[in-house]
């Protein structure tokens, strides 16, 4: 059985440069670096996560540096 959902729970990109993405996301746009931790599939992967300080809905971004 298929429900609706209330929107997107977070959206997932990739990018090549970590401190990069953490500088422009953290710093630039001021979302906060929830947590890290490692991709599930790839354990030498990181996973870092943001968010607004609320954890409002459509704030929570992932990215996968490779």
């Amino acid at each position: 059985m298929l429900t609706d959902t209330a929107g997107i729970h977070h959206v997932t990109g990739i990018v090549r440069d970590a401190q990069a993405n953490v500088n422009f996301y953290a710093t630039t746009l001021g979302l906060r670096l929830v947590k890290q931790t490692v991709n599930l599939n790839e354990k030498f992967t990181r996973h870092l996560f943001y968010g607004d300080e609320t954890g409002s809905p459509g704030t929570a971004l992932t990215f996968f540096p490779y």
